[in-house]
């Protein structure tokens, strides 16, 4: 039942919280290496992908390992088209520890280290939402100096489709610049000075 009622109950990549500012927090991602599938309306994508993993189904890779589930879900336009990606566990740590896919739209991808800006907010999460959060943080952000009108963003989530839309969890994430980042830091320390730690919240 508490996946119904928000609790995931799956691992999430660890982050620093570097600041938290009025509407937003600024965290810190380390490396991370994900499978990746290009995104349609169909819900195609999410079975390419939780196929290769080994949900409900014999895994889509060459080593027929199960893999286990993690989130968020990520979505991104990268300029060539939208993906969704599933982040993989920590002990893929290298990409060469990664099964090969078997499906030819699903690829394994390296993510570098990440400074980004997050707001998170409940709900079933429509495009218009979505971007209108977006705007918002963007504005927030420009409120803080930082002009982020070109930086990546993505739609992170973290909840089955089944959880009650008041109690998801779904987060935007704009990409900064480590000098972006620093910047923000310096206005505000997290507990007066200190760094939280992202643990793998369910």
């Amino acid at each position: 039942m508490g996946i119904v009622f928000g609790k995931t109950g799956v691992a999430e990549p660890p982050f620093e919280v570097l600041a938290v500012r009025p509407g937003y927090e600024v965290r810190s991602y380390g490396p991370r290496i994900a499978v990746s599938t290009p995104c349609d309306l169909d819900n195609s994508s999410f079975t390419a992908l939780a196929s290769y993993i080994g949900v409900m189904k014999s895994p889509q890779n060459e080593d027929s390992k199960s893999i286990s589930m993690t989130a968020p879900v990520v979505k991104k336009d990268d300029g060539k088209g939208e993906t969704m990606s599933f982040i993989l566990p920590a002990e893929y740590d290298d990409i060469g520890k990664v099964p090969k896919p078997t499906n030819e739209d699903v690829s394994v991808v390296e993510l570098p280290p990440q400074y980004g800006a997050v707001v998170r907010f409940p709900g079933r999460c429509k495009p218009s939402d979505s971007s209108s959060r977006y705007s918002s943080l963007l504005s927030s952000l420009s409120d803080d100096g930082v002009e982020a009108g070109e930086a990546k963003w993505e739609l992170w989530q973290y909840n089955p489709p089944f959880t009650i839309p008041w109690l998801r969890r779904n987060e935007v994430f704009v990409e900064l610049t480590k000098e972006q980042a620093e910047g923000i830091k310096g206005k505000e320390e997290v507990g007066g000075g200190g760094l939280e730690k992202g643990k793998g919240r369910s």
